[in-house]
């Protein structure tokens, strides 16, 4: 009985779509479908057509829609029989609803979706071959996938997977965790609940606000993580990494660019090719760059561990407070040319071989001692200054 139901519902359906009327707009034929479907609280609605879809939580215990179909046709009847033959179907059936665009042959019609759910539900799934993707105000688990569009969602209350063959995304405030993938577009967060993985094979990632662990890729664009709960990775194949506050480790990768870190509770960077700067991170700081300076800012009162800074090509200076309990040790490895300058009387500087000038050496304790800072560099000059 249940499925002689259905069966009546989705032929309900498409002879709607055969009655509704068509119109012409500029080189296309349109024909809006209009309907709703009752669901169940905790329901999964999936939605699969091509073209646009927005998807808001509204209250009510239905599914609004709002389907507007177009086509290119030489004649109103060869439109017709193409906007009739692609049918929009819908289902409902253990506590699962779907709504879609079935084309028979050759997909030549698109649907710009527009729905309307009670927010309660369970999953929400929106697949489009081609179009943007929006959802706002769903409460459950939400998953959108384009085939090159944007992809864009505001007041999520769950987790969020977000796929799109070349758009941007751009998500405002996620409750649970977010996994993001763009074929080379930007991605951008306003704020992130939990644990989440942003990767773009060439935009830049924008983070302002994560509650959780994050983890960033792209392979050429810049990162930005104004503040993390949480430890960040951070890898990219030639932007500008910057991380402003993270409470927790920070891992840094860059290929062919910068990288700077504000405060953290630990430093892991590499670069190849681009400028380090630190500033008021604690625990232990590693730095490496293979071309380009180091510029370290160590503060009052912040707890370091052993570290250290190493350049291949390039100046390393830190910014020491006077009162800070510390183990100096440096040397330049630049032959003849090498250089090390310190502002402390402490850190006594000197030559490893006086007769080849290969290496200089500074060594010092600051402080009565503390964790060993190692300054290492083979292109530049090091200079110990103190913080003024």
């Amino acid at each position: 009985m249940w499925r002689k139901g259905l069966a009546i519902g989705i032929t309900a359906v498409l002879a709607l779509a055969q009655e509704a009327p068509i119109r012409r707009e500029g080189a296309h034929w349109v024909q809006v479908i209009t309907g709703s479907i009752a669901i169940p609280s905790d329901c999964r609605l999936k939605v699969e057509t091509r073209g646009p879809v927005t998807l808001r939580g509204i209250q009510g215990e239905r599914v609004s829609y709002t389907i507007t179909k177009r086509v290119r046709a030489r004649s109103e009847a060869e439109a017709r029989a193409l906007l009739n033959a692609a049918a929009v179907r819908t289902a409902v059936r253990n506590g699962s609803a779907s709504i879609s665009l079935a084309q028979r042959t050759r997909p030549l019609v698109t649907a710009e979706m527009e729905l309307g759910s009670r927010p309660d539900l369970e999953e929400a799934s929106v697949e489009t071959v081609g179009g943007d993707v929006q959802v706002y105000d769903i409460q459950g688990t939400v998953r959108a996938e384009s085939g090159g569009g944007l992809i864009q969602m505001d007041r999520i209350g769950a987790d969020v997977t977000a796929k799109t063959g070349g758009g941007e995304i751009r998500l405002g405030r996620i409750d649970g965790s977010i996994r993001c993938f763009s074929g080379g577009g930007l991605i951008q967060v306003d704020r992130a609940g939990k644990e989440s993985w942003l990767e773009t094979a060439g935009g830049d990632i924008f983070v302002r606000e994560s509650g959780g662990p994050l983890h960033t890729w792209t392979a050429g664009g810049n990162i930005q993580i104004q503040r993390s709960a949480a430890m960040v990775s951070a890898r990219t194949s030639g932007g500008r990494i910057e991380v402003l506050r993270a409470n927790g480790i920070v891992l840094a990768d860059n290929s062919g660019g910068s990288i700077q870190v504000g405060s953290s509770t630990g430093v892991r960077v590499a670069s190849a090719g681009g400028s380090i700067r630190l500033r008021g991170s604690s625990g232990s700081l590693r730095a490496v760059t293979d071309v380009g300076s180091i510029l370290a800012e160590l503060m009052s009162g912040v707890p370091l561990q052993d570290s250290t800074l190493s350049t291949g090509a390039g100046d390393i200076t830190v910014y020491i407070p006077s009162n800070l309990p510390l183990t100096v040790k440096a040397l330049n490895e630049n032959g003849p040319a090498g250089r090390i300058v310190s502002e402390f009387s402490e850190i006594m500087v000197r030559n490893a071989s006086e007769a080849a000038r290969e290496h200089v050496l500074a060594e010092g304790v600051l402080n009565g001692g503390g964790p060993v800072l190692r300054l290492t560099s083979t292109g530049g000059t090091i200079y110990v200054k103190r913080q003024r």
